[in-house]
């Protein structure tokens, strides 16, 4: 198993048992996509091979990009600057689509069958439905501000800031036809969220993490100053917090402690 971690000040870490490779590369947003991991930062991204680290290729994108995702054979890069999605090639990194996303958009993510994604839209207050060319399928529009999105079997989950007089999460669970309910809200500043498995959620604000299913809490939560990117897997709950330089599971512990940790994936070889 190897942990691959964007560091914003360190670049591209990988690590596999007890050894560390650096990779020579801007750390902002990873995912890994058809046996390659990819990696943006400023205005690049680029394809690594898992297995030596070596870079396969090399391509430009709008600055800004806060989160990837991959669907079918395609990397897509979220870009706040640019209030856009882009999908690259795994394969080449060539550019295969572009597409609008929002006002300052904050999240992306891919659905289990890996046929769309669904967009944070940020201060737009909208979530965007793309399918894999990038056609926009669905637009629903919530209160606030769409800090994170994630499907989970019947429905998305939204995390919103709302200002109502101070400044509120709210986490809305919203049926494909466009209905949406709260289910959850907690006078902290939201910043992420996670499917995970069971039909549940896991909700970073600043200071917490909690893990809900139907709004109701299935975990004591953690305290974690700067929660900016969660993930989950066979691996359990993977929480990045550049405040503290570590990337840690919601058990507490320390899987990398670096400078300031934005994202990490972990690839399984073999």
């Amino acid at each position: 198993m190897q942990l691959w971690v964007a560091d914003s000040e360190r670049g591209l870490m990988r690590q596999s048992g007890d050894a560390t490779l650096r990779v020579d590369a801007p750390g902002e947003a990873l995912c890994a996509c058809w046996g390659m991991v990819c990696c943006a930062g400023g205005d690049r991204c680029g394809g690594y091979d898992p297995a030596t680290g070596e870079k396969r290729w090399d391509a430009a994108l709008p600055t800004g990009v806060c989160a990837m995702a991959g669907i079918r054979d395609r990397v897509c890069a979220l870009s706040q600057d640019a209030d856009s999605v882009t999908a690259l090639s795994a394969f080449s990194g060539e550019t295969l689509f572009s597409a609008p996303a929002g006002v300052y958009p904050r999240d992306i993510c891919p659905n289990p069958q890996g046929t769309h994604l669904a967009v944070a839209g940020g201060a737009a207050g909208e979530i965007l439905v793309l399918d894999d060319n990038l056609r926009c399928v669905k637009k629903y529009q919530v209160p606030g501000t769409v800090c994170g999105v994630c499907f989970l079997p019947q429905c998305l989950m939204a995390l919103c800031a709302v200002e109502d007089g101070d400044l509120s999460a709210r986490l809305l669970r919203l049926s494909f036809r466009g209905v949406w309910e709260e289910v959850w809200a907690r006078p902290f500043t939201p910043s992420c969220l996670c499917a995970l498995p069971g039909n549940a959620c896991a909700v970073g604000c600043y200071g917490t993490v909690a893990c809900l299913k139907g709004g109701k809490a299935i975990a004591p939560g953690r305290a974690v100053p700067c929660p900016v990117r969660l993930r989950a897997g066979k691996w359990g709950l993977m929480i990045c917090d550049p405040w503290e330089g570590r990337v840690s599971l919601f058990a507490g512990s320390t899987l990398y402690q670096g400078k300031a940790p934005q994202d990490a994936v972990v690839v399984v070889s073999g």
